[in-house]
C-alpha cells in the first residue's frame, strides 16, 4: 500500500511538469484535478503582455535644444551675419563641429554657428509607440495571423512593438500579438455614437445563450458605441458607464417623439396591470417625452419627472396649452405672487407666495408660464415677471453656520431655509481646525443649506456675516469672502469662499474632504 502512493506521487509530479509546459494557466485552472493544480506552478503563456518583447519605438534619444532666443550666424563670431534667431526651446542638431564655445549646428534647413552657453543637450528615452485602435479587432500569436488569442476594443490605446509587411505587432493590458497595420492609428479616434430605433433591452452578453437582461433603454435615445457582433445582430454600448450589448440600435438618428396627457392621471412602474404599482399623477396638457407603446394593456412608456414610467392618459394631440415636464430648477421670487391652478390669466388661485422665496421650477406651459412648488404649494406664475435666478438676501452656508452646529446661531430668523442644497463645482477642505473648513473652487459639488431673509433683514444680515466670516485671517489677510456662487439646481446665492491668496494656502496644506460634507469631515 505504501509502495503504491509513492508511486502515484512520482507520477502526479511528471503529469504536473508536462502539463506546466504544455498548457497555459487558463487551461490547467478550469480543467485540471485540485490535487493536481495544487502540485503545478503555472507558466505564463507566451502571448500575455508581461512576455511582450520591447518595442523598436522606445528608445533611449538624445536631443539638444536652446534655452534662450539664440542667433544662427554664418561663423562663430558675433559681429558675423545672423541667418535667423532660434526661438528658446528649439530643437537643433549639432554637426560635431566646434570652434572654443561656439558650436556648428542645423535648424530646419539652414546650418550655422550658435553660442554653446545657449544649448542644453539632454538624453532620456523617446516612446512613440502609442497607438489606438481604430475598430474592435482580433489579435494573433503571429504575423501568420492563424491563431486567434484575444480581441482589443475600439479606441482602446495600445503599445507598438514591431511593424512586418501590412501587420503591427502589439501589446494590451493582456496581451502582445499581431493585428492588421491599417486598424491602428496615433491619434485617438473620435466617439462613435448610435441611436436606439425602439425601446428595448440591454444585456450583459452579445450571445443570447449566455448574457442576462440588465437593463432598458428608450426610442431616440444617443449612446456611444464600440462594437457589433453580426451574428446576433447586437451592438455594444455605453449606458450609465457601463459597456452593455443590445439590438435595437442603428446609425441613423431618431427625433424623440412626444405625447400629452388628455386629462389628470396616474402614472405606473409597469405596462403590466396585473402587477404594477402607482407611482404618481401627470396633469392635463403636460408634454412628455414617449418611449414606447404596450399594446395589450394600452399603455405608453414616457418620461415623466426624471423617470420612465407607464400610463394611459396620454396621446399624439396637444389639449393645449401645452405643458412640458423639465429639469427641476430653483428661482426666487421677485415679489408676492400669486400661484394659480391653470396657466391662464383668470385662473383659481392655489396660493400665494413671498418676495423673495426660492421655489422650484417643475413645468413649463405655453406663453411663459411655469409651475413653481415651494414646501406644500405649487402653482403656476409666469417666470420672466415674477423669477429671478439670484436670491439678493440668500446665503449659502456650509460649515458651523448649518443646522444644530456651532454658529448656527449667527444665522439669526430668517424668512426660510432649504437643506440638503448643493454648491456646484466647488470642493471643501479642512485647515488647522476641524471646525475651520474651506470652500474652494473644484469640479464636485458641497453639501450646504440656504437661508433667504427679507428685504428689511437681508442687508443687516450681511453685513452680520461680513464681519463674523472676516475673523479668520492668514498673514494679516481674511481666508473669506462673500461670493456669488451657484447651485446645483442653477439658482444663486452668497456664500463666503476662499479668497485666491488663501485658496492656495488652503490646498497645499489642508486635507480635502471627499464626500463635500461638513458633517462627514472625521
Amino acid at each position: 500500500m505504501i509502495r503504491h502512493v509513492s508511486i502515484s506521487k512520482r507520477l502526479v509530479a511528471a503529469v504536473a511538469a508536462v502539463v506546466a509546459l504544455s498548457f497555459p494557466a487558463a487551461a490547467v485552472a478550469a480543467d485540471a484535478p485540485a490535487q493536481l493544480v495544487s502540485q503545478v506552478k503555472i507558466a505564463a503563456s507566451p502571448w500575455d503582455a508581461k512576455n511582450a518583447p520591447k518595442s523598436k519605438y522606445i528608445k533611449k534619444t538624445t536631443e539638444t535644444t536652446t534655452t534662450a532666443n539664440l542667433n544662427l550666424r554664418t561663423k562663430a563670431s558675433t559681429s558675423s551675419a545672423s541667418k535667423g534667431v532660434i526661438p528658446k526651446g528649439s530643437v537643433v542638431r549639432p554637426t560635431g563641429k566646434n570652434s572654443g564655445k561656439w558650436k556648428e549646428l542645423t535648424w530646419g534647413s539652414k546650418r550655422g554657428w550658435a553660442s554653446g552657453d545657449y544649448l542644453k543637450t539632454r538624453t532620456y528615452t523617446k516612446d512613440t509607440s502609442a497607438r489606438y485602435m481604430k475598430a474592435y479587432t482580433r489579435i494573433h500569436e503571429t504575423s501568420a495571423m492563424k491563431r486567434d488569442i484575444g480581441g482589443v476594443n475600439f479606441r482602446t490605446k495600445v503599445s507598438l512593438l514591431d511593424v512586418k509587411g501590412s501587420f503591427s505587432h502589439i501589446k494590451t493590458g493582456s496581451y502582445h500579438g499581431w493585428v492588421p497595420s491599417k486598424n491602428l492609428s496615433t491619434a485617438k479616434p473620435a466617439i462613435q455614437y448610435r441611436y436606439v430605433q425602439k425601446s428595448g433591452s440591454t444585456y450583459s452578453h452579445w450571445d443570447p445563450s449566455k448574457g442576462k437582461r440588465v437593463g432598458r433603454i428608450h426610442h431616440g435615445e444617443k449612446y456611444e458605441y464600440r462594437r457589433w457582433v453580426a451574428s446576433t445582430r447586437r451592438d455594444e454600448i455605453k449606458v450609465n458607464g457601463k459597456w452593455v450589448w443590445t439590438d435595437v440600435m442603428s446609425r441613423s438618428a431618431i427625433q424623440p417623439q412626444y405625447r400629452y396627457a388628455q386629462k389628470n392621471g396616474t402614472v405606473y412602474n409597469k405596462a403590466d396591470k396585473a402587477t404594477d404599482k402607482a407611482v404618481g399623477t401627470i396633469a392635463k396638457g403636460t408634454k412628455v417625452r414617449w418611449g414606447d407603446w404596450n399594446s395589450k394593456n394600452r399603455r405608453d412608456e414616457v418620461f415623466h419627472n426624471g423617470k420612465w414610467v407607464w400610463t394611459d392618459a396620454v396621446a399624439r394631440t396637444n389639449p393645449g396649452p401645452a405643458i412640458v415636464d423639465v429639469r427641476n430648477y430653483g428661482r426666487f421670487t421677485t415679489g408676492n405672487v400669486t400661484l394659480l391652478k391653470e396657466p391662464k390669466n383668470g385662473s383659481k388661485s392655489a396660493g400665494s407666495l413671498s418676495k423673495g422665496i426660492k421655489v422650484t421650477v417643475t413645468h413649463k406651459a405655453d406663453g411663459g408660464w411655469v409651475r413653481v412648488q415651494s414646501g406644500s404649494k405649487s402653482g403656476y406664475i409666469k417666470e420672466k415677471d415674477n423669477l429671478r435666478v439670484h436670491g439678493p438676501y440668500s446665503v449659502a452656508v456650509y460649515g458651523t453656520l448649518r443646522t444644530g452646529q456651532s454658529a448656527y446661531g449667527v444665522m439669526g430668523s430668517f424668512q426660510q431655509k432649504n437643506m440638503d442644497q448643493r454648491i456646484a463645482d466647488t470642493s471643501l477642505y479642512q485647515l488647522w481646525n476641524p471646525n475651520w473648513t474651506f470652500l474652494t473652487n473644484g469640479a464636485k459639488t458641497v453639501v450646504a443649506e440656504q437661508f433667504q431673509y427679507t428685504d428689511k433683514q437681508g442687508p443687516a444680515m450681511l453685513r452680520k456675516l461680513d464681519a463674523y466670516e472676516s475673523q479668520l485671517k492668514y498673514e494679516g489677510r481674511p481666508m473669506y469672502t462673500r461670493q456669488k456662487v451657484t447651485m446645483s439646481d442653477k439658482s444663486q446665492s452668497w456664500t463666503y469662499k476662499t479668497t485666491p491668496h488663501s485658496e492656495k494656502v488652503v490646498k497645499n496644506s489642508g486635507r480635502y474632504i471627499s464626500s463635500g460634507d461638513f458633517l462627514k469631515r472625521s
